[in-house]
């Protein structure tokens, strides 16, 4: 912990996110090592500049209030005390700090330092770019190589975990480093501002198991060819898989159906894998790192395939796809054979197709 000495006036600070509220309310239990006995104050700056003060008691003490936004915030020990920071946030945090005293000419002054806290994924969090930034900072790269990691870092960091966002955390602590630029700032910024917008969309959208087919995707009809990139970045086009039977997947990492229907998908295709049947999945997730972490933990060993571009993107777009889970059953010729086709009456239909009809 990096400790700063003040007097009769408590420093004041805070570094608050924009992030949405996670919980109403935080709960601070505190536990004490060492043999201090006073008050220990608890402070942060923002729009909820709080100020408050708690006597220890049985080694023990304990906070409660409620955060709009979560925020850096400080422990202090009675004048002159050093300062111990940390990241609150809504939720119930265990923090157990050790107290001192030690000299500063002929003045005594109160040392507190945090020695373990749980309950703050905003903490968790910081503290994970912190010693990745200490890394990279001391490592043998050139300035720009070292910029491009943690502004990768920072990237992945706010895009990957949206119920806690610490973009102005890391822009606080960017500017206070200087690796990374201006332009690169603007960008994690309208990333974010991006993500909130797909994110409301997403909330919005009435997603269910039988949403409105547009007239491409009436049965008899051939589908129109499109092509997306798999998971290396490799362009793959539905008129690539001619000569099969294919069943074309539209699903997302984070609508759960979509989840529980992959197990399922992982059935039809073990036992029909081998009778000239393909299976391909199309994710409308806007953030590949979540769509890969996916494949993986479901483990889809067919053709994967990402639309970017979620609802917008120019295949949703050019199917007019206004809802998941959906699919689309094609013949070799890729002319439809069904839609938004499962369970029972998916495999009486692909027992027909690969077993019966195929060998007319």
């Amino acid at each position: 912990m990096i400790k700063y000495i003040f007097s009769a006036l408590f420093l004041w600070f805070s570094i608050a996110t924009n992030a949405q509220e996670i919980k109403s309310t935080f709960t601070i239990k505190g536990q004490v090592e060492g043999d201090y006995t006073g008050y220990i104050y608890l402070r942060t700056l923002g729009m909820d500049n709080i100020k408050d003060s708690c006597l220890v008691a049985d080694k023990k003490f304990n906070f409660f209030g409620k955060l709009g936004n979560s925020a850096q915030a400080s422990l202090t020990l009675k004048p002159t005390s050093t300062v111990a920071f940390f990241y609150l946030e809504n939720s119930v945090i265990d923090i157990t700090v050790s107290t001192s005293v030690f000299k500063n000419g002929n003045e005594d002054i109160n040392d507190i330092e945090i020695k373990k806290i749980t309950g703050s994924k905003t903490q968790e969090l910081m503290s994970a770019v912190d010693a990745y930034q200490k890394t990279i900072e001391k490592s043998a790269l050139s300035k720009e190589d070292k910029n491009k990691k943690i502004y990768k870092k920072y990237y992945e960091l706010v895009i990957g975990n949206p119920d806690y966002p610490i973009l102005d955390l890391l822009i606080t602590k960017s500017k206070k480093s200087g690796l990374l630029t201006v332009d690169q700032v603007k960008d994690l910024s309208s990333v974010v501002v991006a993500k909130k917008k797909i994110e409301q969309e997403k909330d919005s959208l009435v997603i269910k198991n039988d949403p409105k087919i547009s007239k491409k995707l009436m049965v008899g009809t051939k589908l129109e060819n499109f092509t997306l990139p798999n998971q290396t970045g490799k362009k793959i086009s539905i008129n690539d898989f001619r000569g099969k039977y294919v069943l074309i997947d539209f699903w997302a990492s984070w609508y759960k159906p979509s989840r529980l229907n992959n197990k399922e998908l992982v059935k039809v295709y073990e036992k029909y894998k081998n009778k000239n049947f393909e299976i391909v999945s199309i994710s409308i997730d806007t953030y590949a790192g979540n769509w890969k972490t996916a494949i993986e933990k479901d483990q889809l060993t067919w053709s994967n395939l990402i639309e970017t571009g979620g609802w917008h993107g120019k295949v949703t777009k050019q199917f007019e796809i206004k809802g998941i889970p959906l699919n689309i059953l094609l013949d070799k010729e890729g002319k439809i054979l069904a839609v938004n086709i499962r369970g029972d009456f998916l495999f009486e239909k692909l027992d027909y197709q690969l077993n019966v009809n195929s060998n007319k």
